[in-house]
């Protein structure tokens, strides 16, 4: 099955500038049709699936593009894939760490002012 950018842009919730950017950048490679129009297949919209979960977790487009080189490759490269997953996961490991805290600290907040908020009402 084959997808138009217009399709998967609104699927995947993105701009269609921002495919052809990924595009140019090399991350993603649509087929284009003998006019130039390009179309996605299934195998692109999984490659897109990674790109924005690896993008939405921290990852820069540097390092995506990296990662995609290397599947690009072959199998003699999966251990150096693996070592870039296991350091990403590392990486997002310690933001929710860090997002615990916070959110720890922002409850806390939310506890002091709701019981303020009633001692207030109180008087």
């Amino acid at each position: 099955m084959s997808y138009s950018i217009s399709q998967v842009a609104k699927k995947f919730h993105l701009e269609a500038y921002t495919l052809r950017y990924y595009e140019k950048e090399g991350i993603l490679s649509p087929q284009k049709t003998e006019k130039g129009i390009r179309y996605f297949t299934n195998s692109d919209l999984e490659e897109l699936e990674m790109i924005c979960c690896l993008k939405s977790t921290g990852m820069s487009l540097k390092d995506i593009k990296k990662y995609f080189d290397l599947c690009a490759k072959g199998d003699e490269t999966l251990e150096h894939r693996m070592e870039i997953f296991t350091s990403h996961r590392n990486h997002i490991l310690q933001e929710m760490e860090q997002l615990q805290k916070h959110l720890e600290k922002i409850q806390k907040k939310i506890q002091w002012y709701s019981g303020y908020m009633k001692s207030r009402r109180k008087k």
